[in-house]
Formats: structure tokens, C-alpha cells, sequence
């Protein structure tokens, strides 16, 4: 939402992200995205289970969105992070290697916990202590 920058202990500059606009640009796609999917699914050129891709062309949108809104070394590692999910929706829904999300959830919740303990380090060790 905001990002504060404090160049001296005592000058405060506030500089606003996009991430309203990388929200909207992510939604709208989803929903155009969504709406010609079913559209294609009405005429009988794809079925219902071909629909479900549309997730993880979604999640992968939204990390290339973040890439050109946000350049920077966390957005790229986010993005990364991003693709790495939209490849294992696509090889879940898909049953690649006979993979299904009911035989890998257990490996989404340890990536979660790594990420959140990865997460929680990294910040720690960025951020300064308020010099008030």
C-alpha cells in the first residue's frame, strides 16, 4: 500500500506503490479470461476441465504483472514464486506424472511454512529499527 523511505532519522517521504492498479489489471484479465472461456465452453470448442486452466494462466499474469509494475529483486523472486505455483496447478490439474492436489498437499504446506519462515527472516533483516 505505502512504502516509507527515510533518507535522514527525521525526514519521513511516503511514496505510494501500484498495487491498486497491478489488482485491477490482474482482475480484468481474470474476468476476460473467464468470460471467453465459458464462451468457448458454450460453443463446444474446449469442456469444463480445460476451463480450470484459466487458474494458474491467472496466477502466472499476475507475477509478469508484477515484474513490469514493480522491478526489483522481491518482485522478481515473487514472481518466480508465482510461476512456480501456476506450473504445479497446471501438472495438478492436468494429472501430469499422476500427480493430483490430493497427493501433493501435503508439499504445498511445507512450501508454505518454508515461505512464511523465509519471509519472516528476510524482513527482519531488511528493516531498521525506528530511530525516534
Amino acid at each position: 500500500m505505502f512504502h516509507h523511505s527515510r533518507p535522514h532519522p527525521y525526514v519521513h517521504v511516503l511514496t505510494l506503490r501500484g498495487h491498486r492498479a497491478v489488482h485491477r489489471i490482474v482482475a480484468g484479465t481474470a474476468f476476460i479470461l473467464l468470460g471467453v472461456g465459458y464462451l468457448l465452453r458454450g460453443q463446444g470448442l474446449i469442456t469444463t476441465a480445460d476451463l480450470w486452466l484459466v487458474a494458474p494462466l491467472v496466477v502466472a499474469l499476475s507475477g509478469l504483472v508484477r515484474l513490469v509494475v514493480q522491478p526489483g529483486l522481491g518482485s522478481a523472486l515473487r514472481a518466480a514464486l508465482r510461476f512456480a505455483v501456476a506450473a504445479y496447478l497446471v501438472v495438478v490439474i492436468e494429472h501430469i506424472g499422476g500427480w493430483t492436489l490430493a497427493s501433493t498437499w501435503p508439499v504445498l504446506l511445507i512450501a508454505v511454512g518454508v515461505g512464511q519462515i523465509v519471509q519472516a527472516l528476510w524482513n527482519h533483516r531488511l528493516r531498521e529499527e525506528p530511530n525516534w
